[in-house]
């Protein structure tokens, strides 16, 4: 047999072996966001993540080793999924007002999509209030670096003559986070009673009148 005509070993195995591994973990993060979603972080124990998941307790421990350990992987994930969701300005290539809206539009867009996946991300977000150290410090950079991102895209909207130069960007900044984690908290607290799509319309209306033209100033 001529080297040409030689049959590389079929790489299937090991590629079938990694996407069950994928499909697994996927599933028990995902299992893991509807019950802190649903309970809290406290009472979603690992048996609970795993029941709903469909695997052992045994796969948790052999795969993040500890409950921590699950949470922070969780933490990075949903850290890709808010930023989608909440549409970092400088990663959606825009700036001035068309960024600051767009922010509230992709929220809303998620919501829509997925509203239990949001849910489960706030969720955490006031779990971070609590005693979860993993938690607290990466969603306080997150917090902070949302902000500074807000302004950034403000003050360069004044920059570009698109923002009236007395908008003050930190207080933008200031406003939209604390009208989204507002909004989500009510929306937490009171499902039935509170519309977090229609509050999230009300925001942004709020930021279009917050941030006019020159000409319109």
């Amino acid at each position: 047999m001529t080297s040409s005509s030689r049959v590389s070993p079929s790489p299937s195995m090991p590629v079938t072996k990694q996407a069950r591994s994928e499909v697994s973990t996927r599933r028990l993060l995902d299992a893991a966001q509807e019950l802190i979603g649903e309970v809290g972080y406290d009472r979603a124990t690992m048996a609970l993540i795993a029941e709903r998941a469909g695997y052992s307790h045994g796969l948790i421990t052999r795969r993040f080793g500890s409950k921590e350990n699950m949470l922070y992987a969780l933490v990075e994930r949903m850290t890709l999924v808010w930023g989608d969701s909440e549409g970092h300005v400088e990663a959606a290539g825009q700036t001035g007002r068309d960024g600051i809206l767009a922010a509230i539009d992709h929220v809303l867009d998620g919501h829509r999509r997925s509203p239990d996946s949001m849910r489960g991300l706030y969720v955490l977000m006031f779990e971070a209030l609590n005693s979860v150290s993993v938690l607290r410090d990466r969603l306080l950079e997150l917090h902070r670096h949302f902000r500074d991102s807000l302004a950034a895209a403000v003050r360069r909207g004044i920059e570009e003559g698109a923002i009236d130069a007395s908008v003050q960007p930190e207080r933008v900044a200031r406003m939209l986070v604390s009208g989204l984690r507002g909004a989500a908290y009510q929306w937490l607290l009171d499902p039935d009673g509170v519309d977090f799509g229609a509050a999230l319309t009300d925001l942004r209306h709020v930021l279009e009148l917050m941030l006019p033209s020159p000409e319109a100033a």
